[in-house]
């Protein structure tokens, strides 16, 4: 029987006559609808554009990028639709709050309903397949790097990493002297099961995603970080076993039930804009900040 109810609870027609029933429910409960904000037309005009600019710099001392005024554009839309059917409901009766907290009180009344969803076993074991990846323990590596510092080896940086590293190969494991082949670093040498999320932590996620694809047993550089540039030995490389879907059911169908509430909101929203004409006014590019170069680039480049 449950079952049952599980499956029809999953088709679109139900979930929209839930969903239908939902805005009725809260008609009735908070009130007919507040006739003064019936207007369709949300105008993000060049002065609320500029006032978020500087909302934006204010608290983060630098101008956005032109991505993050977009995603800013995108927050106060959606902010000001949630609002406006917010109070269209009724839903700020007796309640002096901020518009942004009526429009999350609609957005939770959407969430409770996606999460009356429940998977069968067969849906979340297929939802834990597609995504098992992630519930894997991650890779573990234990390697040694030697330091060479390119603020006092300037231009010959590079090919002192070449020579030095003809030199390890040749005398194979690190030993107690190896270190001294390079320069002091301010940071670990030594790295004993690491993860790729510890080693990015101290040597630049670029770096450590190099170290984690490495063979063991042989020296390897120059491998490239923040800091200058590093001759590797890998001592042992640990792959992590497949995750077991038993071990992990309960992070699985709490996953699923953030993904279902993830679209369900999206659905929502997209349908709740759609009635409304959204005229956005043109953005200052004087005012943004040029997009920043990603780490992967800038080893691409190299």
């Amino acid at each position: 029987m449950s079952n049952r109810f599980t499956r029809l609870f999953t088709e679109p027609l139900i979930q929209f006559l839930l969903l239908g029933a939902l805005i009725y429910g809260a008609y009735a409960l908070f009130g007919p609808p507040d006739e003064s904000y019936r207007d369709n037309r949300i105008m993000v005009d060049a002065d609320r554009i500029n006032g978020l600019i500087t909302e934006w710099e204010r608290r983060w001392n630098r101008p956005p990028t032109r991505k993050e005024v977009d995603g800013l554009l995108q927050a106060y839309i959606k902010e000001e639709v949630l609002f406006r059917q917010a109070v269209a409901m009724g839903l700020n009766r007796d309640d002096p709050v901020t518009r942004r907290r009526m429009a999350q009180k609609l957005e939770f009344l959407t969430s409770d309903l996606a999460r009356m969803q429940q998977p069968d076993e067969g849906e979340l074991k297929r939802y834990f397949e597609a995504n098992e990846l992630a519930y894997r323990e991650p890779d573990r590596i234990s390697f040694t790097h030697i330091y060479l510092n390119p603020k006092g080896r300037g231009q010959s940086t590079l090919s002192d990493a070449d020579n030095i590293l003809a030199q390890l190969q040749a005398a194979g494991p690190p030993g107690e002297t190896t270190l001294e082949a390079g320069d002091r670093f301010m940071l670990q040498n030594h790295f004993v099961a690491a993860t790729e999320l510890a080693i990015s932590r101290q040597l630049g996620s670029g770096f450590a995603e190099v170290v984690m694809g490495l063979e063991p047993g042989r020296w390897h550089g120059p491998v490239l970080s923040g800091y200058g540039v590093h001759l590797v030995y890998v001592h042992e490389s640990e792959q992590a076993p497949p995750a077991l879907f038993e071990d992990v059911q309960a992070r699985v169908l709490e996953d699923w039930h953030a993904e279902q509430r993830e679209q369900f909101n999206t659905e929502f929203l997209e349908s709740l804009k759609s009635r409304f004409e959204i005229v956005v006014d043109e953005v200052p590019t004087e005012r943004l900040l040029a997009e920043p170069v990603s780490e992967n680039d800038e080893a691409g480049s190299r």
